[in-house]
């Protein structure tokens, strides 16, 4: 080839270069595809959405941008701006995805189904169930991000690698999943872009940002971080079940304007009947249960609540409707009185935990814990989770009681009062109270309860030589992750970190239930156990079961000492993926050194009930089997 030639060929392929860096944004830093909604629930599946975020300082001018699969392309209209730091969802149906995230997107481009939404304008995407691209471009038709998911592959230079693929274990299904990119628990913004599935929280090589779900109707944002406090403030903590339901009955008897409960299960009948005649006299009572585990008893509560002039709601799926809960479970246990007051605990209120006899001679229940305070902070808080789940205006899943026929309690029902016993001695008769400026976080799931930096993990992380870390809880998973893995390729973020804590130099004691666990589970309590203890040679830590109190240990208690600072944690958290990850559960942390040596009390007695420290060299099946 000539001289003249080369030269030309070298300058053509200088063109091409520059053609190709001229759509080439990677990485991105200024708008970044942070959502996508690929596989609704819905039928027809008009809710598909992408959530894009500007990550700069400065707001953004939109005008023109488009979004497209590959296929369909659509185009934002003129004056679309992004303010810093801002996201939105574009969504093909206004009206549909209103409907499942109880929210309007900001732009529609499947047709116009809302008049106060703007359209987007072109030919719809419609995205893939088992794989798609997604990519946005600027108005110069740059591609300023793009990604893949499923088993599609990416036809544009903005992708490197394997596509995102929905996280899946448990019940956490793939349909209705919203992929999201990770987000640094610091600022809440997305993790430096690289243009690969790392970048996403369905990750799952990363067990700490990754491995994440999301679905419609959470508030990831608004919730991402967990709420701290320093208020003034009276606390009370109450052991079940010694004198919880004393408690319970005080505050409920205390109310003069409104109780507002969040509760798993309420079927306690002499709290309930002191809740109707909290009613007749004026005070405004709402209940929201999980409609999953409403059984007779709950049925004949709510029906109570409701001829009395109160409010019982229920959170509940019904797919032929489209209607699918947010969270796997409402698994929490909370109660605000008077907006003043906040009780927050591990227990549900049932004779269970809250027995009513007379404690003279003894009684019989699980071992559980609640913190009464009346924070203004952590009750504000408390409340608002209250008002967004039980918000029937904008999620579907919440309905009032009495709206089905399986609501009502069988004809002729009879409730039963009758609880307690005399088996277990009464060991702690009074709670411990104090005033001060008491640190108290609030921890919540599934927004911000698996946080390494706060939170529990991060509270634990911060553990070594010289401090004390006891755990009492009704179960602690051997491992996370589908039911064949392991504690290697998925750990208990948790366990994971008492044991740190341990090869840090701590005393860890993790005291688990024997009451109800299934010995033969490669998950179960005992396992755990005998994995942990298959350490004990190496560091200090060491794992019993046991059933003090008669009815198990339905507790969720971790106390912590470093240094002169005790903390309690104490809720509704368990120790599975599904607890930490799919269900609503909240906790409270409170840094208090009295409080922590009034919960090492029952902690140190109930550890003293049992000797049972299983090791691998038992046989759990037989073992069960000579009960």
């Amino acid at each position: 080839m000539k001289p003249v030639s080369w030269l030309l060929a070298f300058f053509f392929l200088l063109l091409l270069c520059g053609s190709v860096s001229a759509i080439h944004a990677a990485p991105s830093n200024s708008i970044l595809v942070v959502g996508v909604y690929y596989d609704p629930f819905m039928t027809g599946e008009a809710s598909e959405a992408i959530q894009i975020q500007n990550i700069t300082a400065s707001p953004i001018d939109i005008s023109g941008w488009k979004f497209s699969d590959g296929e369909g392309t659509v185009t934002l209209p003129d004056g679309a701006m992004l303010d810093a730091h801002q996201k939105i969802w574009l969504s093909k149906s206004a009206v549909a995805f209103v409907s499942e995230f109880g929210f309007l997107p900001a732009y529609e481009y499947g047709g116009n189904t809302d008049a106060r939404v703007p359209d987007m304008s072109g030919s719809a995407p419609s995205l893939t169930n088992t794989g798609d691209q997604i990519i946005l471009k600027n108005s110069a038709d740059e591609i300023v991000d793009a990604m893949v998911y499923g088993t599609a592959t990416l036809n544009a230079p903005d992708w490197n690698g394997a596509a995102v693929q929905p996280y899946e274990f448990g019940s956490a299904s793939k349909e209705g999943q919203i992929l999201f990119r990770k987000m640094l628990e610091a600022t809440g913004m997305p993790v430096a872009d690289t243009d690969t599935q790392n970048d996403w929280a369905q990750d799952t090589s990363d067990n700490v940002l990754g491995k994440k779900v999301e679905y419609p109707g959470w508030d990831r944002d608004e919730f991402f971080q967990t709420v701290k406090a320093n208020d003034n403030a009276s606390i009370k903590y109450c052991v079940a079940p010694d004198h919880l339901y004393a408690c319970m009955k005080s505050e409920i008897v205390r109310a003069s304007e409104t109780i507002s409960m969040e509760l798993y299960t309420f079927d306690q009948a002499w709290l309930i009947d002191l809740v109707t005649k909290r009613l007749d006299a004026g005070v405004r009572v709402s209940v929201l249960l999980d409609g999953s585990v409403l059984a007779a008893q709950g049925k004949w509560g709510c029906s109570q609540i409701e001829a009395h002039g109160g409010q019982c709601w229920i959170l509940a799926s019904k797919p032929q409707s489209n209607i699918h809960k947010r969270y796997e479970n409402q698994h929490g246990k909370w109660a605000v009185f008077d907006h003043a007051r906040v009780a927050i605990g591990s227990e549900n209120l049932g004779d269970d935990a809250m027995p009513a006899d007379d404690k003279k001679n003894g009684t019989f229940g699980t071992r559980g814990g609640f913190l009464f305070t009346d924070s203004p902070t952590i009750v504000n808080a408390a409340q608002k989770i209250i008002e967004h789940d039980l918000d029937p205006a904008h999620h579907a899943d919440v309905r009032r009681w009495g709206t089905n026929t399986d609501d009502f309690p069988p004809y002729g029902f009879v409730p039963n009062y009758d609880d307690g016993g005399n088996q277990y001695k009464i060991q702690f008769p009074t709670p411990f109270e104090a005033s001060g400026a008491f640190p108290i976080e609030l921890v919540q799931c599934p927004d911000n309860c698996a946080r390494t930096s706060d939170a529990l993990i991060g509270r634990v992380n911060t553990l070594g030589t010289g401090d004390a870390l006891l755990v009492e809880q009704l179960y602690e998973y051997t491992y996370w992750g589908a039911g064949k893995s392991n504690s290697v390729a998925d750990p208990n973020l948790r366990l994971a970190a008492y044991i740190a804590a341990a090869k840090r130099g701590a005393r860890v004691r993790i005291l688990l239930d024997s009451f109800y666990d299934i010995f033969s589970d490669p998950r179960s309590n005992y396992q755990t156990c005998a994995y942990v203890n298959s350490l004990s040679a190496q560091y200090n830590i060491e794992c019993r079961m046991a059933n003090p109190a008669g009815r198990g240990i339905h507790m969720k208690l971790v106390l912590m000492k470093k240094g002169a600072t005790g903390l309690v944690h104490l809720g509704s958290i368990n120790g599975s993926e599904t607890s930490n990850k799919l269900n609503r559960e909240l906790a409270t942390q409170v840094e208090s050194l009295a409080a922590f040596q009034y919960w090492r009390a029952v902690f140190d007695y109930d550890w003293s009930t049992s000797d049972f420290a299983p090791h691998r060299s038992y046989l759990p099946f037989l073992w069960r089997k000579t009960q």
